[in-house]
């Protein structure tokens, strides 16, 4: 048979079947769609009308997304839903976030709304260690390097781990200072004035992935007097905003993950 010089036989079977395929994928991703939007179990003709399909093509479709786990039925001719494949799948894209990609964009709306600097921490295993930064208009003398490790007592960032690690983590260190990190705790902030460094004051907030886990700490670092420290100031509201899009950048809320009790 010949070629048409376009890919395909004179009959376009095999860029037919492609093509077929290629839509198939599409016409399926439409019900998996629906059914997300739908916010729970719906039935057929609901789901069908979502994708604008009739729901004898919805239902065929349907069947084969049931074969791979990615929609589940509830009995026979029952409310469909997303299956624990999809689950997994959502899940596996979760985890492959990046922290410091996924608080990028906080960061710098923080830095370009209240002039301060910004910093980002995770957790080594031993401390708290510095993996992204942003300068602020002010000119800070402290400077902030890319990979220092913070002290858990004396910096607002590592009272935020002490504060929201799993109780398996916390050191001597966060059994003394029992107070200071309950209140960490129950406010969702942390500031130190003058512990680690004379002359200045940090402000420090959890962000949280989508297991409600704690990811990372994200603290604004200044002279004292320059850097305003109430809790319930605006350069603390404007973290606080900062932390939640950082922990929504990571999924926080979407598993409805919340973090572990300590």
């Amino acid at each position: 048979m010949r070629s048409t010089g376009t890919g395909q036989d004179e009959t376009g079977t095999e860029a037919g079947s492609e093509q077929r395929s290629i839509q198939s994928v599409v016409i399926g991703f439409r019900l998996i769609a629906a059914l997300e939007a739908a916010g729970g179990p719906a039935p057929l003709k609901e789901l069908a009308a979502a994708a604008g399909m009739p729901p004898s093509r919805a239902h065929a479709y349907l069947a084969s997304l049931r074969a791979v786990g990615l929609v589940t039925q509830d009995g026979d001719g029952g409310r469909y839903d997303l299956g624990p494949r999809a689950l997994s799948l959502g899940l596996a894209a979760l985890g492959r976030l990046d922290v410091r990609d996924a608080a990028l964009d906080a960061m710098r709306r923080f830095r370009d709304e209240t002039g301060e600097s910004v910093h980002l921490s995770v957790w080594s295993g031993q401390s708290p260690v510095i993996v992204a930064r942003l300068d602020g208009r002010r000119n800070v003398s402290l400077a902030i390097r890319l990979g220092f490790a913070l002290p858990l007592d004396r910096s607002a960032s590592g009272r935020v781990f002490l504060a929201f690690l799993p109780e398996a983590e916390a050191t001597e260190a966060g059994r003394n200072m029992r107070p200071a990190i309950e209140a960490a705790r129950r406010s969702g902030i942390a500031i130190t004035d003058g512990l680690l460094n004379a002359g200045f004051a940090a402000i420090s907030v959890p962000v949280f992935n989508h297991a409600g886990d704690l990811a990372a700490a994200l603290t604004t670092l200044g002279a004292a007097g320059h850097l305003d420290i109430a809790p319930d100031g605006r350069t603390a509201a404007q973290l606080r905003l900062a932390g939640q899009a950082a922990s929504a950048a990571l999924g926080y809320g979407l598993g409805r993950g919340q973090p572990a009790a300590r």
